[in-house]
């Protein structure tokens, strides 16, 4: 009897026992999560049953930044470990992040821009527009930005200086003296600051290139101007007089024939050709280097005009041709000096 006594007192113990484990074993709760504002990011794990503990990581999408925990939850600890002793329902909160966009003109006078420095919203497209002063025109951007196109569209993925530069303008007038002494290149017109514009004359018939006045050296011929204020130019040219008409013939057989002209730079010359040949020649006029000043074809009657750009012959030329029969050619020229 002690024996069956001592038995059952065991199983009763164990059976207090196995009761007492039965009610420390966690019973599975419920997650349910949500993000604020949905676009701004996830949860992980994001809903589910689970037992004891579960760790709960809020992963921020781009553009954005976690802020805290609510619902269920508070504080901003990330990753955030709950006690399932209950369904929780968490909410992770999240914000755009802000960057600083500072604009700048460059020089300070050189014009506008907008918009005005400030605070954007990350992910955001900002279109800024640089506006020259009078007297001034847009380059390029510069710090952290880059080309000359304007508007200019930039994104805000972190904090910025966008700086629109600015380059003065000055205006350069030019003018002939007379004005029918001859042309100039370029024209009048808005060059930089501090650029050096070069500058040709050229003389129109009966005249010959004198000076210039207002340029960096007022002797030479092309010379040039640097605009470091407001320029007016002058290109003097002075008229030159004819001296008497001069002709020269002969008979025209193929061979080449040459008439030679002695000019001094700057003068011109005017004349004319004549042949009585049932079939054209060739006609040319050469500078003293045998260079062709002029190429004017096969022709029976022609006229020239030239300047002489350096001391020396210059030539009437009829080349080589050849011809089924002579002809008589007659050639008249004047010199204006």
């Amino acid at each position: 009897m002690g024996k069956i006594k001592r038995f059952c007192l065991i199983l009763a113990a164990m059976s207090v026992i196995t009761i007492m484990f039965a009610g420390c074993a966690p019973t599975p709760r419920q997650l349910s999560t949500s993000v604020v504002p949905t676009s701004g990011g996830t949860i992980s794990p994001s809903t589910g049953t689970f037992k004891g503990e579960v760790t709960l990581v809020a992963n921020a999408a781009q553009y954005y930044k976690f802020v805290g925990w609510a619902g269920d939850a508070s504080g901003n600890t990330n990753p955030l470990t709950v006690k399932m002793n209950s369904d929780k329902q968490i909410v992770a909160q999240f914000s755009k992040l802000t960057y600083t966009v500072q604009i700048k003109s460059n020089p300070s006078g050189g014009g506008t821009v907008r918009p005005d420095s400030g605070i954007y919203e990350a992910g955001n497209q900002v279109t800024i527009t640089a506006t020259p002063a009078t007297g001034y025109r847009f380059v390029q951007w510069g710090t952290d930005a880059s080309g000359s196109t304007n508007p200019l569209s930039i994104l805000v993925d972190n904090s910025k200086v966008i700086t629109a530069n600015f380059v003065r303008q000055y205006t350069l007038v030019v003018s002939a003296n007379p004005t029918s002494g001859g042309t100039f290149s370029p024209n009048t017109g808005l060059y930089d600051a501090n650029s050096i514009v070069n500058l040709t004359a050229t003389p129109s018939f009966p005249y010959d290139f004198v000076n210039w006045v207002g340029t960096d050296n007022n002797n030479m011929n092309p010379t040039s101007v640097t605009m470091n204020t407001d320029k007016s130019v002058i290109a003097n040219f002075t008229q030159l007089s004819p001296g008497p008409a001069q002709t020269a013939s002969g008979i025209y057989t193929g061979r080449e024939i040459r008439l030679a002209i002695t000019l001094q730079a700057g003068q011109w010359v005017k004349g004319g050709f004549i042949s009585d040949s049932l079939t054209n020649v060739p006609l040319r006029i050469l500078d003293p280097a045998f260079g062709v000043v002029q190429d004017l074809g096969y022709t029976l009657n022609a006229s020239f005009t030239f300047q002489a750009q350096a001391t020396g012959d210059y030539y009437v030329d009829i080349p080589y041709t050849f011809a089924f029969a002579t002809s008589n050619y007659t050639i008249t020229y004047t010199i204006y000096s």
